[in-house]
């Protein structure tokens, strides 16, 4: 390989030489040389350049060279001198717009030209992210006519501002009560119609058969008919605590199967549905277990076993023990057992962050 030795280099003048390369395409032995314009961006310094190529308009921008510089090697025949030419090098694409005052490259030539000429797997690249553009006109005109058609029922958001305060996972509670009986009122967890419409329909089931083995030595005390809903209430919630999504998710799921009117308010309180599927969030698990908490401590006069309770459930001490603190109740030591009982004044839980677990 000849050496040759460089005489001169040429950096950029006013007026220097371009590389111009198609952007669908090479020239050939038949491409003839076309007049051409220089536009210059007085702004950038940047310069631009426009022909017409078969009735085509192409255009191009200077590209910006940031890591590096271009230079031509050239040697004159004659004389031998060598030369190293800085110069630019420009991309020429396809003008597909009717407005021909403007040299701005639509995104669609691309995509027509990649139809044409491009491979089968790049025109299947193209195509979907064609598909994935989003028209914001139309996407503003569609939110604005669902906006106008909705009512200020409709846009009921204090679930969500709910969603990670302590009232979310528990009943309504009285914390300035001065009664232990008033600090939970049965009657907002459940309305008397309500009360009155489930015990009919589990009073000759055999829902007993289906307690939880801690909550049937509860249910062997005399209990009222209040009390005998929010045993089978609590026992669904606690079944529901230990079930997988996997099963909640299926289409013939039930949750109380002794009741109706229990199993919708159970599907309808304690899990999400978006889209028609039903869901359940880490908070919403943990609120079937506050509200299971809750109507335990009322059916058995304000305390129960708390290491019984761990252990029918499988839970650990240190899950369970987060969950009576929020429901008000204190965890006392009797007879060597841990007994959780629900006293004034109200054991109230550390504040948490609302990114936290508990």
């Amino acid at each position: 390989m000849p050496k040759f030795h460089i005489d001169e280099v040429v950096p950029k003048g006013d007026v220097y030489p371009m590389l111009v390369h198609f952007q669908n395409g090479y020239t050939t032995e038949n491409f003839r040389s076309k007049g051409c314009f220089l536009l210059e961006d007085e702004n950038s310094s940047k310069k631009t350049i426009a022909t017409d190529i078969s009735d085509m308009i192409y255009s191009g921008e200077e590209e910006q060279e940031d890591l590096g510089k271009t230079f031509v090697l050239a040697r004159n025949k004659h004389s031998g001198k060598v030369r190293l030419i800085e110069v630019s090098n420009i991309e020429l694409k396809p003008v597909l717009k009717a407005n021909l005052d403007s040299t701005d490259v639509l995104d669609t030539s691309y995509l027509e030209l990649s139809r044409k000429f491009g491979s089968k797997k790049h025109k299947q690249i193209m195509e979907q992210r064609e598909k994935l553009k989003i028209n914001v006109t139309t996407v503003t005109e569609q939110m604005q006519n669902v906006t106008d058609s909705l009512t200020e029922d409709q846009m009921d958001l204090s679930s969500y501002n709910k969603l990670d305060s302590d009232e979310f996972y528990i009943p309504a509670i009285n914390r300035e009560a001065s009664k232990v009986d008033e600090v939970y009122d049965m009657n907002q967890i459940l309305s008397e119609d309500q009360f009155e419409k489930i015990y009919a329909e589990i009073e000759n089931s055999e829902y007993l058969k289906d307690l939880n083995p801690f909550l049937k030595s509860i249910a062997t005390k005399t209990l009222t008919e209040k009390q005998t809903v929010l045993l089978v209430y609590a026992n669904s919630l606690l079944q529901l605590f230990a079930l997988l999504m996997k099963d909640i998710g299926k289409k013939n799921f039930v949750a109380c199967q002794h009741s109706v009117t229990l199993n919708e308010i159970v599907l309808k309180n304690f899990l999400s549905n978006v889209n028609g599927k039903r869901g359940r969030s880490p908070q919403y698990k943990d609120k079937s277990l506050c509200h299971a908490l809750v109507f335990i401590l009322l059916i058995n006069n304000y305390k129960f076993n708390f290491d019984d309770l761990c252990q029918q459930l499988k839970l650990t001490q240190r899950t369970v023990t987060s969950k009576v603190a929020l429901t008000g109740a204190t965890l006392v030591n009797v007879g060597g057992k841990k007994i959780a009982q629900l006293k004034l004044p109200l054991s109230r839980p550390a504040l948490r962050r609302k990114s936290s677990k508990f």
